[in-house]
């Protein structure tokens, strides 16, 4: 190498290292932000005990969380008992909620980070609001969770404060459940499928199927229509697990939901052991399965299974319960969808 050559190439080593200290110096100010222990919220921590109200907003619905002595209800849903397990966690991830990258200020590109406000169109952001006893604690707008944060935590997620332009990247592991199932115990009855005994559908234009176990793991028709075959077993069998572990997706207090007679299908079950549980059951709006339950019992019922119905009824006499789909249609069958005509020519 010439000794012209070797002065450019030392010139360009030492423009690329001195760039290179510049990147570096430049990354390690931002991230530096979180190092220096700089919570989102400073003196959150200390304040939890006094939150009062959690507000979650977004798009499409407000979900409102109040504290009562020690217990969490869900006011918009008529003081429905909530998780203080949930809450316990929201309230721990606020408070370890740190600052660790600042973001874009433009607000064109809020959007990507999912930190836009939530009255613009198809908003997928969050808008968390949390009120103690001597007012406003925090107010944030929470964005799309991001996997890849250094720390502790390993994850981190968005964040705006409203009416800031600027954005952020916090580490820290912040879960904000956006349906009623998530802020809740979700099961709220559990009858065992192998209790079932019998079950009885009446639909709303009075139609009745009446099925019977037969076996430990089987059902047939009782009242089977002439000249008709079962298409799939399983679709009778599985009518036996719609008590067993019944989750919600929402929950209202009973006099919410109407239940209209022409729309309304009634079906009952009875267990081996002479327990009788009644769901009304109505699809409201094409595909949101609404069903209040009753129980009861008969004569050869035992004194334990008296208590177990004065115990069902004392915990869903007051509420009507969203339920998952599969769920209802377990209970709500007819014969148009379990059985065929073995003579009917197949679909092309």
């Amino acid at each position: 190498m010439n000794r012209k050559s070797f002065i450019g190439f030392t010139a360009i080593t030492v423009l690329v290292v001195v760039a290179a200290g510049f990147s570096l110096k430049s990354r390690h100010s931002v991230h530096r932000v979180g190092f220096e222990d700089q919570p989102v919220l400073p003196g959150f921590a200390n304040n939890v005990g006094s939150v009062t109200e959690v507000i979650v907003q977004d798009a499409k619905q407000t979900i409102i969380i109040k504290r009562k002595g020690n217990t969490w209800l869900m006011s918009d849903r008529q003081d429905y008992l909530a998780s203080n397990e949930v809450l316990s966690d929201l309230m721990l991830g606020l408070s370890e909620l740190r600052l660790r990258e600042a973001k874009t200020k433009k607000s064109a590109l809020h959007k990507r980070l999912q930190v836009e406000d939530i009255t613009e169109k198809k908003a997928k952001s969050i808008l968390l609001t949390v009120n103690g006893k001597s007012g406003l604690l925090a107010k944030l707008i929470i964005g799309k969770i991001n996997a890849d944060v250094a720390g502790s935590s390993n994850v981190g997620r968005y964040i705006r404060t409203p009416g800031d332009p600027q954005s952020w990247l916090a580490s820290g592991r912040l879960d904000i459940p956006g349906t009623i199932n998530k802020w809740v115990k979700p099961e709220f009855l559990h009858i065992a499928s192998n209790r079932i005994k019998s079950i009885t559908v009446r639909q709303a234009n009075g139609a009745i199927m009446a099925v019977s176990r037969v076996s430990k793991e089987k059902f047939k028709i009782d009242n089977m229509p002439k000249n008709m075959v079962v298409e799939y077993q399983s679709d009778i069998d599985n009518m036996g697990e719609g008590l067993d572990k019944l989750e919600l997706e929402d929950v209202m207090a009973v006099e919410k939901i109407k239940f209209v007679t022409d729309k309304t299908i009634n079906t009952e079950m009875v267990t081996s052991d002479g327990m009788i549980v009644s769901v009304k059951m109505i699809d409201i709006d094409d595909g949101h399965f609404w069903a209040s339950l009753l129980a009861s019992h008969t004569n050869v019922a035992s004194d334990a299974v008296k208590k177990e119905v004065v115990a069902i009824n004392s915990k869903v006499s007051k509420w009507v319960y969203e339920l998952p789909a599969h769920k209802y249609r377990y209970m709500s069958r007819k014969f148009s969808d379990v059985l065929k005509d073995p003579k009917a020519k197949k679909k092309k």
